[in-house]
């Protein structure tokens, strides 16, 4: 069994929360975090950019993943930008 390294864009609900969104996308433990950096997207605002190892066989880990980023304090949406074979 592999893994599946997941690209996810998490946008926070304001400028203030990035720090904590941050924080907490680091410290998730549905999936292996790989990297976590910041991107610019528009007038000071930015995003949070991570990579997360997750098991490619067990059924269900990509929603659980998901609905443990969107249940971190200051996450406004999680986008899948791309997966891939690790």
């Amino acid at each position: 069994m592999g893994d599946v390294l997941v690209i996810l864009k998490i946008y926070p609900e304001g400028i203030d929360e990035i720090e904590l969104v941050e924080k907490g996308v680091k410290g998730i433990t549905a999936g292996e975090v790989k990297e976590v950096k910041r991107e610019p997207i528009a007038f000071g605002m930015e995003l949070i950019k991570a990579g997360i190892a997750i098991p490619d066989k067990e059924e269900g880990r990509m929603e659980k993943l998901e609905e443990a980023l969107k249940a971190l304090p200051g996450v406004k949406e999680v986008e899948v930008e791309g997966m891939t074979l690790l």
